[in-house]
């Protein structure tokens, strides 16, 4: 009987190590909407569109172990108070704007729904769960502030302008049921905000572990004092300055086409950090032939970002004459660019020989539109030494020498 018995609860505490090993602490975490950005999409001088994003931060790593993402669903509501009328606005995610790793955690089908019981005096925005992924398939969540984009996120008004108090984003944090103190749409009747996480290889309901936080308001990182920009050719200088600034780590200098939708990231220049005084910006691009739109979107250290639009249109214009200029850098190693200009469209040529009047290299060889373009060139693969390149473009023909030193 003492054998049965001792046998009985060595195998009770052999269980119950087991249990014990298995067991693991459930990852906590931080869901996030902010960088909220108002702009006029179309360009009839009022806000429109609203941007913002929704981040999630795993807060602890050293308990719980790597937070592998299984399942998430985003929903706020907003009350009728702001003016809000659901049927008049489109609401969607802005594409590539996620960080997830795997395409598959993005959320899809954002909608907007009308007030119901669970939001009577509004309605609610509500994006659908992605699909469920596999363990070991689902991205790992940044422990790193601000934490992994989910997505950014568009409401846009279908004509006209924004109400100027957007009441449904409330800003604050809430805790798991607390439906009061931000936008978030917690714990009511289906559907709600859920987050799903791999404790251990178990896909595992963690929105009880959650924070729940709508960042919208606050002084701006940076106060702007001006921003300007003039032409000259195809060489656009803006120059802009700041009144304050509080954790600036820069800006992102961002250019589209007036007809486009896209906007392309042509630089960066660093920012002051933290100032009182007036600092002064300029940075210079070159545009081909066309009319565009220019913005700063500024970086703070923690990675909050705000966008400032240049007011008015750029235009460069088509050159005057046909041109190239002189190689730069001068001399160089191993790479090198040239700048040409063509007042009317027609075939290009430029070649490149050695001294001994050798073709080693074709730069281009093609039909181009009137405009200004830019070739680099590598010239790795070529010895030291003096070269000359020719550019033939209808009757003009113009040829200069470049230097290599390697």
């Amino acid at each position: 009987m003492k054998k049965s018995a001792k046998l009985f609860f060595t195998l009770l505490f052999v269980v119950f190590a087991i249990n014990m090993a298995n067991a693991q602490i459930q990852p906590t975490f931080n869901l996030t909407a902010s960088n909220f950005n108002f702009t006029d999409s179309i360009g009839n001088g009022g806000n429109d569109a609203m941007t913002f994003d929704i981040m999630i931060l795993h807060t602890n790593l050293a308990q719980s172990g790597p937070f592998e993402f299984a399942l998430g669903q985003y929903y706020f509501n907003f009350d009728g108070t702001s003016g809000v009328t659901p049927a008049d606005y489109t609401y969607f995610l802005v594409p590539g704007t996620t960080t997830f790793t795997n395409v598959l955690a993005v959320p899809r089908n954002p909608t907007i729904v009308n007030p119901d019981a669970t939001s009577p005096t509004g309605g609610s925005l509500r994006v659908n769960s992605n699909t469920v992924l596999g363990t070991g398939n689902g991205p790992i969540v940044s422990t790193s502030f601000p934490g992994t984009r989910v997505s950014q996120f568009k409401l846009k008004k279908k004509v006209g302008s924004m109400p100027i108090s957007l009441n449904f984003m409330k800003p604050g944090t809430s805790g798991y049921a607390d439906t009061g103190s931000s936008a978030w749409r917690l714990a009511l009747p289906n559907p709600f905000t859920k987050i799903f996480a791999y404790v251990g290889t178990l896909n595992t309901d963690i929105s009880l572990q959650g924070t729940y936080t709508v960042e919208t308001g606050g002084a701006l990182p940076v106060e702007l004092a001006s921003f300007t920009a003039v032409s000259n050719r195809n060489t656009v200088t803006l120059n802009w300055s700041t009144a304050t600034e509080t954790n600036n780590a820069g800006f992102d200098i961002e250019r589209k086409t007036v007809n486009s939708t896209e906007w392309t990231k042509v630089g960066n220049v660093a920012g002051s950090g933290n100032s009182t005084e007036i600092r002064n910006y300029t940075f210079t691009d070159r545009a081909n032939t066309g009319k565009f739109n220019y913005r700063l979107k500024q970086i703070d250290v923690n990675g909050h970002f705000e966008y400032f639009n240049l007011s008015s249109e750029i235009e460069v214009g088509v050159p005057n004459s046909f041109d190239m200029s002189q190689n730069y850098p001068n001399p160089f190693n191993p790479s090198t660019k040239i700048n040409y200009d063509l007042p009317v469209d027609g075939k290009v040529s430029i070649i490149l020989y050695d001294l001994t009047g050798r073709q080693v290299a074709n730069l281009v060889n093609e039909v181009k539109t009137a405009g200004y373009y830019t070739v680099s060139f590598n010239a790795s693969n070529l010895a030291s030494g003096m070269y000359f390149y020719r550019i033939t473009a209808g009757n003009f023909v113009s040829t200069k020498k470049m230097v290599l030193v390697k």
